[in-house]
């Protein structure tokens, strides 16, 4: 089974469809949230402040719990689970499509705590070789994505320079 996670483009496209007007209190871990017509869409997996991520069994969405209305059976989307996988599958092309243009010779690239890391030397299949104040580094292309438009690492500048240290490098 495939495991997406749903990105911020994609909570825009959500946006634009119909939601429900109250917002659901206290949706709790395990509980099965519903669509606009009636049907099971998912379950809560994890509730961080205002995101609630519901997994559908085939793919995971960090929604805004704005998007959460009270129904009958419980919470509710105004999606149906269609509708829900469709827009996180559309959004992760989107996004996949960006990175790819973003990952050029000369671009620069930030940690996901938004510290400058250094620029991108050569893009390979698995790899992004990125020079760094103390030299080429070699980060996992799948580790990459694009954050507020910038080439983000998906980890932050400490957990980086320890890791290039414990490496050998400077």
């Amino acid at each position: 089974m495939k495991f997406s996670t749903l990105t911020a483009a994609a909570a825009l496209a959500l946006a634009s469809l119909a939601a429900p007007a109250l917002a659901q209190d206290g949706v709790a871990v395990g509980a099965t949230i519903y669509g606009s017509d009636g049907a099971p869409v998912g379950t809560v997996e994890r509730v961080d402040g205002d995101t609630v991520t519901v997994n559908t069994g085939t793919t995971t969405a960090a929604l805004p719990a704005s998007t959460l209305g009270k129904g009958d059976n419980g919470p509710v989307i105004g999606w149906t689970k269609a509708e829900l996988e469709a827009a996180v599958a559309e959004a992760n092309r989107e996004a996949a499509d960006k990175l790819a243009a973003a990952l050029v010779e000369g671009a620069e690239v930030y940690s996901s705590d938004n510290v400058r890391l250094g620029t991108i030397k050569t893009v390979e299949p698995e790899l992004v070789v990125v020079e760094l104040a103390s030299g080429p580094a070699s980060l996992p292309r799948n580790q990459m994505a694009m954050q507020a438009d910038k080439v983000t690492f998906l980890a932050t500048a400490a957990a980086l320079e320890a890791a290039v240290t414990a490496q050998g490098g400077d």
